[in-house]
């Protein structure tokens, strides 16, 4: 700390290179410059002769431009002495200066960062060339410059010894400057190959690409690492830069944590990184007056965005933030009036020149405060977790020990096994479920739980294949065999778990014995219910069938005779008497109406009540079965179109005759019902798809009038129809349908209101038991 407050004092006491100059014994004239025309070179000779000078207003800056320019200046001694001229300069690629005593030169130098190191005359890394007079002598300065960078020339005279003084200074002060940046860096890299901590990785290329791009940018890299290679500076800014804007990017956006402070800003950034690397390799494509202008604008946007992005997090309450925009603040203004100088905008002084070497060593001081300052942080942050870890830990215990006590006293079976279906723990509920008196006897006995099945064995294997699959699998319900031989239903809860160490199953199991026995008491008691009603309903089927039958014939015999009476030609009746007979025969064709209705009842009783009598389960494809219904309905379904959406490839294995029957009285109550409007195509529409994995969905819909959303609730009713009175339907369709699917095929009815036309979905389960 002690070293840079000192070196950050002797830079304040540096001088600035001005434009006018006030040495004892000597005096300059301002600058005068002429542009050589493009197409035509010039020597020294011919510029003396030709050219027409034009007065600098300020310092001589023509920011980036190809022209090759020529400047006069005119010096004056009073006095004899040995003078310097020094162009504070070194981005330069060819810098020629020629010295003259009236029309006599006296000296000259060919230099410029395009030409070897070792032919300068004075070797450091600015431009410079002495000149004695023994008596008051005046001069006239020549300068030739050629550059792809920045058109300037900033010249300064010197007394011989002041020159000796001040180079001795600036080399004292600039290697202190790059011993503070390498000493930085090192030591910061020590730290994050001890703690990993990459912030401190990205510190560390960001000081060292800053090192590399101030040694391109002061002349030193060329005077120190690449004499003999003069290409290397054509590239050697504009890459330096580059790198330091990616490195510093990358750290800001580390530093500050945008991924979860800001993921906009981290984005802008990630932007921001991927322009500074398509700058890079513009490099290779664009002229360097043209690539070079656009690396600077890119690092003056880089360095507004990170002192506004700091100023920003600082005010959401991230202190780290502080030190970061502090740091930043101080390195901007220096960095910015660089910048703007190599644009060609402002003029040299103090700042511009050292404002960005002070503003650089604050920065690191500062960054190195913030880097600190989250060291100790993270540390504080440690030593309190470890404080509450510890002062937590009994606690914890204590709760594990109520968890442990919870898992040996549920109510609810609790088991472990490994993938061999091994059991590794389990409680004193699952014991007691499979008829141990001891939580160890069922761990000591049972080496495999596979043993203790009674159910199906394809059940316990599509519950392990779920499980495995899906991670878990629930409310499987098996039969087991326990210890004693008792038979037991059990519902399980299957988890299954994959970890480094092991792999294995674990899950709760729970007896549902009475409520099996339950539900089976249950459908026992439906089925002889259902039982029950169809023998009854069978029963007045068969009662009603015969003396029904007797009726008719009576009813056709008479009618018979009747027509026989009218038919007779020598029968002559009165008015009274054929007014009798016309009564009779009104009577008697109601009668036969109410028969004929009657005699469908009774047929749809015995349809309805018989629907389980002759079911053979057996292995179908369901495209052929809906083929084989339709064509057997064809005679009926004149002007009917029927279009199917069923793959070749479902099979079900079910009661075909059921299927059968309930696409039948489909097909029936869509011609009976439908109602399609006039001039528009009856049309049938079957689709078939497979539904979750073991079930299938058959939808049928038609185009006709459809049904009316009150009705739904009322459609499997028995004996509701849509069309009542001595002309309307029974209404037993759809009930004997819904019978079929729910009851037969253990499947679901659904009917979708649609708008037009009726639909129905039928879903029912492909492998039927």
């Amino acid at each position: 700390m002690k070293y840079l407050l000192i070196l950050l004092s002797v830079l304040l006491l540096m001088p600035a290179h001005g434009v006018e100059q006030s040495i004892p014994g000597l005096t300059t004239s301002g600058l005068y410059y002429w542009l050589e025309p493009d197409d035509q070179p010039h020597t020294v000779q011919e510029v003396l002769e030709e050219a027409a000078w034009l007065p600098t207003e300020g310092e001589l800056n023509f920011g980036y431009s190809n022209s090759t320019l020529w400047v006069l200046q005119n010096i004056q001694a009073y006095r004899s002495g040995d003078w310097v001229i020094q162009v504070p300069y070194p981005l330069l690629d060819y810098l020629d200066i020629y010295l003259y005593r009236g029309d006599e030169l006296i000296v000259s130098m060919h230099s410029g960062d395009a030409r070897h190191f070792g032919e300068r005359l004075v070797k450091v890394p600015d431009f410079v060339l002495g000149v004695s007079n023994d008596k008051p002598t005046q001069f006239r300065m020549l300068a030739r410059i050629e550059t792809q960078g920045t058109m300037m020339l900033p010249v300064k005279w010197w007394a011989e010894i002041e020159y000796a003084e001040h180079l001795a200074l600036e080399q004292s002060v600039y290697g202190a400057y790059y011993g503070v940046l390498i000493i930085m860096a090192l030591y910061h890299l020590f730290i994050f190959l001890v703690i990993r901590e990459k912030g401190y990785l990205h510190y560390v290329l960001t000081v060292s690409a800053f090192l590399l791009l101030q040694l391109s940018f002061d002349g030193r890299g060329f005077a120190w690492l690449w004499p003999n290679t003069p290409e290397i500076n054509h590239y050697s800014f504009p890459v330096a830069y580059s790198l330091y804007q990616f490195a510093v990017l990358t750290f800001m956006s580390t530093f500050l944590r945008l991924s979860s402070n800001s993921p906009k800003l981290h984005r802008y950034f990630v932007v921001l990184r991927g322009l500074v690397v398509f700058n890079l390799l513009s490099l290779f494509y664009l002229e360097y007056s043209t690539a070079t202008p656009i690396i600077i604008v890119t690092g003056i946007v880089s360095i507004f965005s990170g002192l506004l992005s700091g100023a920003y997090l600082w005010r959401k309450g991230y202190t780290a933030a502080r030190y970061f925009t502090c740091a930043w603040a101080l390195f901007l203004v220096g960095i910015l009036l660089l910048n703007f100088r190599g644009l060609g905008i402002g003029e040299t002084n103090w700042l511009s020149v050292y404002g960005y070497v002070i503003g650089s060593i604050l920065e690191v001081l500062f960054l190195a405060f913030s880097l600190a300052d989250r060291i100790s942080s993270s540390t504080q942050k440690r030593i309190e977790t470890e404080k509450a870890l510890i002062k937590s830990k009994d606690e914890h215990v204590r709760v594990l020990q109520q968890y442990q006590s919870l898992y040996e006293n549920s109510p609810i079976g609790n088991f472990q096994s490994n993938q061999f279906y091994q059991l590794v723990s389990v409680n004193k509920a699952c014991a007691d479920i499979f008829g141990f008196e001891h939580r160890q006897d069922m761990l000591n006995k049972v080496h495999d739980i596979r043993d203790y099945l009674s159910s199906s064995f394809v059940n316990f294997q599509n519950m392990v294949r779920a499980a495995r699959e899906e991670g878990s699998s629930t409310n499987n319900e098996l039969l087991i065999k326990t210890e004693t031989g008792e038979q037991r239903w059990v519902s399980i809860n299957l988890r299954y778990f994959k970890t480094s160490k092991e792999i294995g199953f674990e899950g709760t199991v729970q007896d549902i014995t009475e409520r099996k026995s339950s539900e089976k008491l249950r459908e026992e008691l439906d089925k002889e219910r259902l039982t029950i009603m169809e023998q009854f309903s069978l029963g007045i089927a068969k009662e009603i069938s015969m003396p029904l039958g007797s009726n008719v014939v009576s009813t056709a015999l008479l009618k018979e005779k009747l027509s026989e009476v009218r038919a007779s030609e020598h029968n002559v009746l009165n008015d009274e008497h054929e007014k009798f007979l016309s009564t009779l025969d009104q009577s008697l064709s109601l009668i036969g109406s109410n028969q004929k209705r009657m005699t469908k009842v009774v047929k749809r009783f015995r349809e309805v009540s018989s629907w389980q009598l002759g079911l053979k389960t057996s292995h179908i494809n369901v495209l052929d079965v809906i083929e084989n219904v339709i064509n057997a309905q064809r005679w009926r379904m004149a002007g009917w179109r029927v279009n199917i959406d069923c793959e070749a490839d479902i099979k079900i294995y079910t009661y075909k005759t059921a299927l059968t029957s309930i696409l039948a009285q489909l097909i029936d109550n869509a011609l009976l019902h439908s109602h399609a409007d006039e001039g528009q195509t009856p049309i049938i529409n079957i689709r078939v798809k497979t539904y979750d994995k073991d079930k299938i969905s058959i939808g049928f819909t038609d185009n006709g009038q459809g049904i009316k959303p009150q009705w739904v609730k009322n459609l499997c009713k028995p004996f509701f129809t849509s069309k009542t009175g001595p002309d309307g339907h029974i209404g037993l369709g759809l009930y004997m349908i819904y019978n079929l699917v729910c009851q037969a095929l253990k499947g679901r009815l659904f009917f979708p209101v649609k708008g037009q036309g009726f639909s129905v979905q039928i879903i029912i389960p492909k492998h039927l038991e």
